[in-house]
């Protein structure tokens, strides 16, 4: 039954354009919505028919609201509210992962590209999602290799180096850091770059090799010689790009496949008759959701960020409110785009290249992510509200409390996932207070995941007891977060859940077995991380002892001699041998070394 001042809200909600967030009594997001009217979208929730949106209604405690100018705008601020806030009920992205994008910083004197994850429109340009690593770095490497656009940070050209860095002498940068570089050439190659990136080549191509006669007509000759140097490049990639179609429309292609809870949606890019790109997205959709509906999804998360934007994009079918995207993309991307399915011939065609890559996505999907049946008995025995795909583990580490470190691995569906573990030092924390530390990981840990818009873990353990899981458990409940956490003690491998009561799992047990071996694994990671921090302790109080030798002196030291025993061996000859040693400091080594 709808909560009274639920119901009150939707009766007073006015006849504008916004988005609105049904919310539960604990205030946590339980399904955002856009409407070109909030109240007739909104009354349609006093009698739900579909039973996805019953389950949310029945839950919700609060509802908020906020009003647009246009229904177009609020496409926006649903799209990054969803992101934001992870609604059970929302289609989502797997992993709640935030994909990349290369950034083209337009605005500044000396524009750069880059990687980055953020959204914030600043007036960049984007260019993606990118859903392959391999394919951003293969994009990146090619546009610095043809168009020696900048990629570091300095605010040119107030702010700049006091030469050119390395990726000048590798020809990947021109290095408009130095002094009188002319602005006009480096437009121009902006211009290049931005066209390579909409997929524009022909048309590149035929500007580039114009420039490279006129240059080399003027006598330009270096100038003339970069310019041929990228149009090879240019042609190069071209010659990768199989060719299509007949037609040079810009087109994307979009096809959907789903089973279950996953569905993986396919995004073809064809530019000037080629096949230009191609990427694939997972998403996890909530149980009754329609093909309208996840196909609206997938247009929002496409297309609301990216500058690289078709004439025609090709649907399986039209989502429920194609005249939002429209005018979407005539108000901020001035370009009029059209919606299409139900397409014949060479357009079916390819729609159906990404209908089968959608398809073998999912079924590989199916592959990687199928559950260990180790983790349901895992799930059984600690009577988990879900099965433990994603689980955590926090080690921490001192001696007598120096160098106090606190480190976390991560298990995915029982395997390492090794490039997520995380290494912490003690920052709140002072003497040797295990618990104390471990609240401090875990509240970091957490508030960095919830920051970045990532899932929390199934499962959190805690290398430690009772008092370790009493702190950590009084810590979550304060900070409001539902997480499923135990303490696995090395001592006799008591395992302590809800209440600090102890689970009993047999020894023989296989689970037991997968629990020690995460153990054995958080263990392995934490003194080897303490272990380090340790030996450059080490290093730093015995050589920072000595009149110039600060940090990256002693370092490099280490490095040449490999240790600081034989440092200490070095005659004062060895000593000058050492890169950034001259005699006076080489002698002055010697001797604090030797003496008396």
């Amino acid at each position: 039954m709808i909560d009274p001042a639920v119901r009150e809200r939707i009766n007073a909600a006015p006849h504008k354009p916004g988005v609105y967030v049904f919310k539960d009594a604990r205030n946590r997001v339980l399904y955002v919505g856009k409407a070109s009217d909030l109240a007739n979208r909104l009354h349609s929730y006093l009698s739900p028919t579909e039973p996805k949106t019953r389950a949310f209604v029945d839950k919700a405690a609060l509802l908020d609201l906020t009003l647009t100018a246009t229904e177009a705008e609020a496409l926006i601020y649903e799209e990054n509210l969803i992101k934001l806030s992870r609604p059970r009920y929302n289609i989502r992205y797997r992993d709640d992962k935030r994909y990349p994008y290369l950034k083209v910083t337009v605005k500044e004197a000396f524009p750069r590209i880059f990687v980055t994850r953020n959204e914030r429109r600043d007036g960049s340009l984007l260019f993606g999602p990118y859903s392959s690593a391999k394919n951003l770095k293969r994009t990146l490497d090619a546009v610095k290799r043809i168009f020696k656009i900048r990629t570091c940070h300095y605010d040119l050209p107030q702010d700049h180096p006091e030469r050119p860095c390395l990726l000048f002498q590798l020809k990947l940068c021109s290095a408009p850091c130095q002094k009188g570089f002319p602005k006009e050439e480096y437009a121009n190659q902006l211009k290049g770059l931005i066209d390579f990136l909409m997929g524009h080549s022909e048309k590149l191509e035929e500007e580039t090799e114009r420039r490279m006669w006129e240059t080399s007509e003027a006598e330009q000759f270096e100038v003339a010689a970069l310019l041929r140097d990228q149009l090879l490049a240019i042609r190069e990639v071209k010659r990768y790009a199989k060719e299509a179609s007949q037609d040079a429309t810009p087109r994307d292609f979009i096809a959907v496949a789903r089973h279950a809870s996953r569905a993986a949606a396919v995004l073809l890019k064809l530019r000037e008759r080629r096949m230009y790109a191609s990427e694939t997205f997972m998403l996890t959709v909530p149980p009754h959701t329609s093909d309208a509906d996840l196909i609206h999804t997938v247009l929002r998360f496409i297309y609301t960020h990216t500058y690289d934007v078709p004439d025609e994009i090709v649907l399986p079918l039209l989502p429920e409110d194609p005249e939002v995207f429209i005018d979407w993309f005539a108000h901020y991307r001035d370009k009029k785009v059209k919606l299409s399915a139900n397409v014949r011939e060479e357009k079916r065609h390819l729609l159906g290249i990404a209908d089968e890559n959608a398809k073998l996505a999912l079924v590989q999907d199916a592959e990687t992510t199928r559950t260990d049946p180790l983790l349901i008995k895992l799930q059984e025995y600690l009577h988990l509200p879900a099965t433990p795909q994603h689980i955590e583990m926090i080690d921490i580490s001192n001696i007598q409390g120096t160098n106090p470190t606190g480190s976390i691995v991560v298990f995915k569906n029982s395997c390492p996932a090794k490039s997520h573990y995380r290494k912490f030092k003690i920052k709140t924390v002072e003497g040797a207070n295990d618990p104390a530390m471990m609240a401090e990981v875990v509240a970091r840990r957490v508030n960095r995941l919830q920051k970045e818009g990532k899932s929390l873990p199934d499962l959190l353990i805690l290398d430690g007891g009772k008092s370790q899981l009493s702190v950590v458990r009084e810590l979550l409940n304060k900070i409001d977060v539902d997480l499923s956490v135990f303490a696995f003690a090395k001592t006799h491998d008591h395992l302590f859940g809800r209440d600090g009561k102890e689970v009993v799992i047999p020894g023989s047990e296989a689970v037991l077995k997968l629990l020690k071996r995460i153990r054995n694994e958080s263990h392995r990671f934490a003194v080897t991380y303490h272990r380090k921090l340790r030996f450059k302790a080490g290093i730093a109080s015995e050589l920072d002892a000595i009149p110039g030798v600060g940090p990256k002196r002693a370092k490099d030291l280490v490095q040449f001699f490999g240790s600081v025993p034989r440092i200490r061996k070095a005659s004062i000859e060895e000593l000058r041998a050492a890169p950034g040693i001259g005699p006076a400091l080489a002698e002055t080594i010697y001797r604090h070394f030797h003496k008396g």
